[in-house]
Order: C-alpha cells, then structure tokens, then sequence
C-alpha cells in the first residue's frame, strides 16, 4: 500500500536517465576491472611483459671507454644512488665468472662437434624469467644447470650453423643433450657436465646458479673483476620518464626492447585509468540522479508521506518500501552490467586481441563480480541515507 501510495505509478525521466547512467558507467567500471586484471596476467612467449618491470642497466660503451679515460663498470657509490632512486624497487648487481670458460658436446650425445669460449654470469633466482626448473646447485650435484637466451639458438642456427656447415639445432635438442663445460683458473683446469634447462627471453647472458658461481669464483677465479657492469633493476609502473633521465644522468644503456615495455604499460596504465575514471564519474551522475529522483518523489508525495507517519506507519517502515523499489532495481542493473560486461569482453574484447594476435590468459572475474557488489551496496547506502533523512525532516513539519 505505502508503495501505491508514494510512486503512484508515475515514472519521471530522471528515473530513467538516471537508471541509463548507472547501467552505462557500471558496465564501463566493470569492464575497466577485468581488463586491469587480464593485462596483468599478460604472458607472451614466457616473458612476462604486464609483470614486474625487470630491465637490465649497464653504462654505455663511448670513446672514452676505449680510450680508457672512463670505466663501465658500477661502483658502490653508483649502486647506492640507484637504490636511492624512488622509482627503483629493487636492484641486484650481476655476478660473473672470474675464470676461463670454454663449452663443447659431449660425444654421442646428439649435438654436432663444436667449442666455443664462453661466459657464466648468475642472478638472483627473483629476476629469473624461466620458471619450473632445476636450478638448485651443491658442490655435491654433477651436472650444471644452465639457462641460455633465446636469441643463443638463433645465432647458432642461422649464423654459425651455416657458416661452419654445422647441422641446426632444436630447443628441443639442446634441452635434452649434455653439455662439456671446460674451467680453467688459478693454474688448475677442469671439465664438468653441464645441461641447458630453459631459455630466457629478458637476459642475454649465460647463467649459472649463483651458489656454482660464487663457488667457482673462490676455487677458480683470478680475482679480477671487482665491480659488476650489469645490473637488474626493477622500476614501479608509469616511471618511462624517470628511466630516461636516469639514462642521461647515468650515461646508462638500457636495450630499446625493455624501454618500449616501459611506454606500452605506461600508455595501457594511462588508457585504463582515463576509462575507469570516467565510468566512476559517470556513476556519480547517477548516483546524483537517484538521490534527485528520491527527493522528487518524496516532494511530490509530502502530504501522504505525513499522513502515513500520522496514523501509525515508522518512519523504517516508509523508508524500507521505498528503499526496496530502488534496491531491486540497483541489483537488476549490477546484474546486467555484470552480463554485458562478460559479453562485450567475449565477443568484442576477445576477438579482436585474437585478431591482432594476442592472447590474454583467462584471470578470472571473481574481482570485478565483488567490485561490481561493493557499488551496489554503496548506491543502496547512499540512497537509504537520503530517504530516511527526507523523510524523518517531513515527520517532523
């Protein structure tokens, strides 16, 4: 009765426009969400371009360091200025090998006679982009875990294979041979047995475990490199100008791959936030809208709402009627945004990345279904606030 009494079947178009709204930037808002959460969940060929912004440093190579008027290595003055950088979240210097490394087949066991000097460098397992392998070392472990880049294949096979007469070789293959690792420092040599467990598309070096490394460095090495000339960085998202001044400051030289991931994420990171931001005004629109709506109807409705106040009806009562119209409504829109959402990212989103060649892996809409809740009830609460104060003010006159 108290419904028929208040709405009285009339339905303005501030309703309407209002409900439009909602329905409109919630979709957005949604959408907005659930494309944050499948670029960050973004993988390409292993190399995780949306995850934590990993890039190698070093300084460049002038006339001067040929000249031998300036060094490229990082001094400890260099590596405390870095990690005093706000941008930088974490740094790591690399550590290479101090002795003389040489790698040939190991006879039968699938790959064509080859040697060739070589380098081992290690990182700290965080900044590895090769996961799911053996890389633990002891001094008791017999065969050499070793990580190449992927790029080492296609110098082999499309460079050195040819020129040498040398047969192709696979992933495959080098995955499952033995490698004949040569040391020799300090006076003394000796021969190992190595195996590639996986390539790395980030860092062009030839790595090692670090605990093998460090132990070779002390059992092998000549004491000879005191500072390291390559450093891991990790940088917070949207610092594309930061890294170019330091760059400059630095004279650094940073590979052109890992500055355009940095722009990309920036631009996508700006894209998003323009989106989102704007679905969360056009939200608050309505959400405006709603609020007007109300006070319209309760203004309409100022004489019936008294005397329903008069003979007997709580004010929780009236206001739980009203409130219940606009909840059913406000969920019958999250739903639907919901739908579209899901769809417009099926059949629209989806398609097109599939289009242009890019794959996004399925994160899940767990996360934008609760965002998609929260704004339910925070329009449900907003409103309920409204009408009980417009209506406590009316049965007070």
């Amino acid at each position: 009765m108290i419904k028929k009494i208040l709405f009285k079947g009339h339905l303005s178009s501030q309703f309407v426009f209002a409900t439009a709204g909602m329905l409109i930037g919630l979709t957005a808002l949604l959408l907005s969400c659930q494309l944050i959460l499948d670029v960050q969940s973004f993988h390409e060929s292993e190399q995780e371009l949306f995850g934590p912004n990993s890039i190698v440093i070093q300084k460049r190579v002038t006339k001067f360091t040929t000249l031998g008027a300036n060094s490229t290595d990082f001094t400890p003055e260099d590596i405390e200025s870095l990690r005093s950088k706000p941008f930088i979240t974490d740094i790591a210097p690399f550590q290479s090998a101090d002795f003389k490394v040489g790698i040939s087949e190991v006879p039968g066991d699938g790959l064509p006679h080859f040697y060739a000097d070589m380098f081992f460098q290690s990182v700290p397992d965080r900044f590895m982009d090769v996961k799911d392998v053996e890389w633990e070392w002891k001094d008791t472990t017999d065969i050499i875990p070793i990580v190449l880049p992927r790029d080492f294949i296609m110098i082999i096979n499309y460079g050195i294979a040819q020129s040498q007469g040398m047969e192709q070789i696979s992933e495959e293959l080098m995955l499952a041979a033995k490698l004949k690792i040569h040391i020799e420092g300090q006076g003394k040599k000796v021969k190992q047995v190595g195996r590639v467990v996986g390539f790395s598309n980030k860092i062009s070096s030839i790595l090692v475990p670090e605990a093998y490394l460090s132990y070779m460095n002390t059992n092998y090495g000549n004491a000879r490199i005191t500072a390291p000339n390559r450093i891991f960085v990790t940088i917070v998202d949207d610092s594309y100008r930061e890294l170019e001044d330091l760059m400059d400051e630095m004279n650094l030289d940073i590979s052109k791959a890992s500055i355009d991931v940095v722009k990309i994420k920036t631009v996508i990171a700006v894209v998003i936030g323009i989106f989102g931001l704007a679905s969360a005004l056009i939200m608050l629109l309505s959400l405006m809208g709603f609020v007007q709506y109300s006070q319209l109807v309760l203004s309409r409705a100022a004489y019936e709402t008294k005397t329903l106040l008069r003979i007997g009806y709580s004010v929780s009562a009236v206001v739980k009627s009203f409130l219940s119209r606009l909840g059913l409504v406000f969920g019958v829109i999250t739903g639907l945004a919901v739908l579209t959402m899901v769809l417009v990212k099926i059949y629209v989103v989806n398609i097109w990345l599939d289009d242009n060649g890019i794959h996004l892996e399925e994160s899940g809409s767990s996360p934008t279904v609760v965002v998609g809740l929260i704004t339910f009830l925070l329009f449900v609460l907003a409103n309920y606030l409204n009408i009980r104060k417009t209506v406590t003010r009316l049965g007070k006159e």
